[in-house]
């Protein structure tokens, strides 16, 4: 035997030695971890015991102190701090005793006045009236009052009845001398005093108060904090630690009642070192020469004189709390239970080591060879590598059956993979169920199968396949007899022979031979059941099957979630579909005269759109639109008027000059009226006989003629028109100075806003005024949200008019084209910066982001003339441009409109040709509209008959016509 050989050792050997290494050191690691991390639970324990200490003691102060900052917040607006005397100020007792009474630690509610006054209501605890003198037994509140130099004690019972009224010469208090009330004179809000110990019953406690909003009194509130040392008292604790609440000097506040020191005999609150704690008296040092320790939460370690180690966790009641809190935890009583359990669990893992000695050794001799080659296969598969390689092979079973199982999980997770991402990259919900069921079948390697589907309460087929040949599905039906415990969650497997094949399966062709049927049902989130995959599987072993099964089951889970996924987002983008036509119908509905038109112009914008997609020349043929692209021009026409909602129909509506929310003509006329009255009263007091009366009438009539004929000119001009003559401005202003007599205020009756308007005085009555008027009270002023700066964010370029509306009669009926006046036309075309708004502050998708840009630019032009940013037209999208056109040619052919009839389609057009030459509107989407026969498609749809006047279209597109046609409402 060489020496070499002497060296040798089998692989067993060293794959045993290596593996009782590995365990030994694994054990040693894993029991260091154990007691590290035992260590750390503990420290981590004591942290969260510490903060919810912190967080209750916080809780217990914050319910104190807010019932006492709402009492003062409303006595602060009352009327206590205005009374002058006693008596009055007694008449808020009740009030004050219940804010008393809400909370055991609130001791005394009192109010300091600017004139040295002291009113001041006490509970009566017993250890108050331990510091009083001879209080009557029964009583409950004291009241100590010193009102103009004159002391006084009043005590009441429960039911706040006067017990005994003592006069007291000798009570000498100037609350503004206190610092509860310097402090809160100088500061505003509520102020909460550093603690102290209260004078009358030396408890610790502190003072809240606010000035009043007269400025005449300080309001103040004690309240104690003993109750606070109760609760310290009730919390366990670990065993030998100590819990401390003291504010930033080192003052103690509260602590474990049995250490906490008595308070009779301290003229203030003691210090930390007060507990005879040597880690408390350093902390208070430390507190005195490190201010910056109470800055934030701190953990740190002390030692005491014992040489005893501390752990001290530190940390204010809250952010802006002038208090802290610090727990105090030998370090012993953490590290005792961490050494215990790892002691502990070093024999389970000594003893363990010596069980598995003879395990490990044979293992290793058994399992050494094909290890690696198995080891190499799962790396392949973790980094999702699953092409097909040969398996080892080995003697073992084990090692055997894993090889083999590992192969066929490559085989399976490879299926899967591409059958999540082939789902996961459908879209259309058809070759989603189409994709599922074959997928399906390959994966499971299946002959056939059928994907049913859950509609209307029963299953529907909705996709068939058998020997790699689609089946229709009408001839697939629902076998309730046999499938319908699929509704009760039960999976179906049944062997197949001719007999149950020729009773439901016989509508897929002739038997082929024992074949195995399995029918996996589908549930989605809920638990519903929402369909069905019927598959037939070749006859194989139980083993076999129950592989396949498990890898249906599995498919099946992740079908059903894409197709829930899918119906999800399908039902989605169809609420939020009748969400917006319901929007547009609304905006319809509000008026009558606009009925319809947010429908019509997503047909018209639907119509040019798809025109402008089927040119193959000319500078629309590279325009193409994706389903998403076309989704968002579809949203954005059905919303591109969403802002009318916030127009008045009044405005919308305006069919004559004087109409508001009625036409005021109706008042102009009983003016004309009265006038025509009060000629005839003056004619009357001329002829007092009665014979005379008919020459009254007769001298009165001329006067009438032409009152009737000035009230018909102003009725005439109460019309919209496309021009005023100078003229008629002329005779209207001579018709306006007429006068008439006012024998009533008119200010009666008026809102609280409207008198706002009228801002002067009322005149003296009676007063003549005239029969036309634009008066300061018909100038509505615009509220401030509605300017519009020259750097807005949304880059608006409009002119703003500085009134909201002017209502004045002879403004209103001086108009020159149509009935809007220039604060209305603008609160018209407010709708469309109403629109841009509203839309981009929705939270649209990415595909969908271009929907402001496109339902806000149909009122711009192509030459930046429009509104409301005044943008170019190579700053428009093309969808933009195209609802441009839309919304002017559904505008000028709408027969619904209160301004003016339905033009004809020949008029629209030769209005848009004059658009065209003007630059308003994009010359080459407008040849579009009228080579593609949109406008004639549109109009055979929408326009009456008598609208679509053919001839007289086809000989003016013939010519070329440029007649131009004055316009009135060019747009909606």
């Amino acid at each position: 035997m060489t020496k070499a050989s002497l060296g040798r050792r089998p692989f067993y050997v060293h794959i045993a030695t290596l593996f009782i290494l590995l365990f030994t050191l694994l054990g040693g690691a894993l029991i260091l971890l154990q007691y590290q991390q035992s260590m750390q639970q503990g420290l981590e324990h004591e942290r969260q015991s510490f903060q919810q200490y912190r967080d209750q003691l916080a809780l217990a102060l914050n319910l104190n102190e807010r019932p006492a900052r709402m009492s003062l917040s409303l006595l602060r607006s009352g009327q206590l701090a205005a009374m002058t005397d006693l008596e009055a100020r007694l008449a808020y007792l009740p009030q004050l005793a219940e804010v008393l009474a809400n909370s055991a630690s609130y001791g005394a509610i009192y109010a300091g006045y600017e004139d040295g006054d002291f009113f001041l209501v006490r509970k009566l605890t017993p250890r108050a009236k331990e510091r009083l003198d001879q209080a009557p037994p029964a009583s409950y509140l004291l009241v100590q009052s010193l009102s103009q130099g004159q002391g006084e004690y009043l005590y009441f019972d429960k039911r706040l009845h006067l017990l005994e009224r003592r006069l007291m010469p000798d009570y000498r208090y100037d609350p503004r001398s206190r610092d509860w009330y310097k402090e809160a004179r100088w500061r505003t809000g509520i102020i909460v005093t550093h603690p102290y110990l209260f004078f009358t019953t030396m408890e610790p406690g502190m003072t809240l108060a606010v000035e009043s909003d007269n400025r005449r009194a300080v309001l103040g509130l004690d309240t104690g904090v003993e109750g606070l040392s109760a609760l310290i008292g009730g919390l366990a604790l670990p065993n030998h630690s100590q819990l401390v609440l003291f504010d930033e000097f080192g003052t103690l506040l509260a602590t474990d009642p049995q250490q906490l020191p008595s308070f009779d005999q301290l003229s203030r609150l003691p210090m930390l070192s007060a507990l005879n704690h040597p880690i408390l008296t350093r902390l208070q040092q430390q507190i005195a020469t490190q201010p910056t320790l109470l800055h934030g939460p701190s953990e740190q370690t002390l030692s005491a004189d014992d040489r005893s180690n501390w752990l001290v966790n530190l940390s204010s009641l809250g952010e802006g709390s002038p208090f802290y809190i610090a727990l105090l935890v030998p370090t012993e009583a953490l590290t005792a239970q961490a050494r215990q359990e790892a002691l502990h669990n070093l024999a389970w893992t000594l003893a363990g080591l010596l069980l598995l000695l003879p395990v490990i050794w044979l293992t290793a001799r058994r399992t050494a060879s094909p290890l690696l080659a198995l080891t190499r296969e799962a790396e392949q598969i973790q980094h999702f590598d699953f092409s097909d390689s040969p398996g080892p092979s080995s003697a073992i079973q084990e090692i055997d059956d894993l090889a083999r199982t590992m192969s066929g999980m490559r085989l399976t997770l490879g299926n899967f993979m591409s059958m999540g991402r082939a789902l996961a990259a459908e879209r259309r919900f058809d070759s989603l169920l189409s994709r599922i069921l074959h997928e399906t079948v390959a994966a499971a390697q299946a002959q056939g199968g059928c994907l049913y589907l859950a509609q209307d309460k029963q299953m529907t087929a909705v996709q068939a396949i058998w020997q790699q040949q689609p089946l229709e599905c009408e001839k697939v039906h629902w076998q309730a007899e046999l499938l319908g415990g699929l509704y009760h969650s039960e999976r179906l497997s049944l062997p197949l022979d001719a007999d149950n094949w020729s009773q439901y399966l016989a509508d897929w062709g002739p038997f082929p031979g024992q074949r195995q049927l399995l029918s996996e049902p589908l549930y989605n989130h809920r638990q519903e059941l929402i369909g069905c995959l019927l598959l037939i599987l070749p006859s194989c072993s139980e083993a076999e099957l129950a592989a396949r099964t498990s890898l249906i089951e599995a498919l099946a889970g992740m079908s059903a979630s894409a197709i829930e996924n899918q119906r999800l987002l399908e039902e989605q983008k169809q609420l939020l579909e009748a969400f917006i036509e319901l929007i547009a119908g609304a905006i319809d509905a509000k008026s009558p005269y606009t009925g319809g038109h947010c429908q019509r112009v997503p047909e018209l914008t639907r119509m040019l759109t798809e025109a402008a997609c089927a040119q193959s020349q000319g500078p629309f043929s590279d325009f193409t639109l994706n389903e998403e692209e076309w989704e968002a021009i579809h949203i954005a026409s059905w919303l591109h008027d969403c802002g009318k909602v916030t127009t008045p129909e009044f405005v919308v509506d305006k069919a004559t000059k004087l109409e508001t929310i009625y036409d005021r003509i109706h008042e102009i006329r009983t003016r004309f009226e009265v006038l025509k009255r009060d000629a005839y009263i003056e004619a009357l007091a001329t002829r007092l006989p009665e014979a005379e009366r008919l020459a009254s009438q007769e001298a009165v009539a001329p006067v009438w003629s032409a009152l009737d004929k000035e009230f018909a000119f102003v009725a005439e001009c109460n019309l919209g028109g496309e021009w005023m003559d100078p003229k008629k401005l002329e005779q209207l202003d001579a018709i306006a100075s007429r006068t008439w007599l006012r024998t009533l205020d008119n200010r009666l009756g008026l809102s609280r806003d409207a008198l706002k308007l009228h801002g002067e005085a009322p005149a003296s009555l009676p007063c003549l005024e005239p029969l036309l008027a634009d008066k300061p009270e018909h100038k509505i002023p615009r509220p401030d949200h509605d300017q519009l700066t020259a750097h807005n964010p949304w880059g608006f370029k409009v002119k703003v008019p500085t009134h909201l509306y002017n209502r004045g009669e002879r403004y209103n009926l001086a108009i020159g084209r149509g009935t809007l006046t220039e604060e209305e036309r603008y609160k018209i075309n407010d709708h469309i910066i109403q629109t841009i708004r509203m839309l981009e502050r929705l939270p649209f998708p990415h595909h969908l982001r271009k929907v402001p840009e496109i339902a806000g630019g149909h009122h711009e032009r192509m030459d930046g003339k429009g509104y409301p940013r005044q943008l170019q037209g190579a700053q428009m999208s093309i969808p933009a441009r195209i609802m441009a056109i839309a919304d002017i040619f559904e505008a000028l052919t709408a027969s619904d409109r209160p301004y003016k009839p339905g033009k004809t389609v020949s008029q629209s057009l030769t209005i848009m040709q004059s658009m065209v030459r003007e630059q308003h509107i994009d010359e080459a989407l407008f040849t579009l509209f009228i080579e593609s026969g949109v406008w004639r498609d549109y109009a055979e749809r929408f326009l009456s008959p008598e609208q679509l006047d053919e001839a007289q279209c086809q000989a003016l597109l013939a010519t070329g016509s440029t007649t131009v046609i004055p316009m009135t409402h060019a747009s909606s």
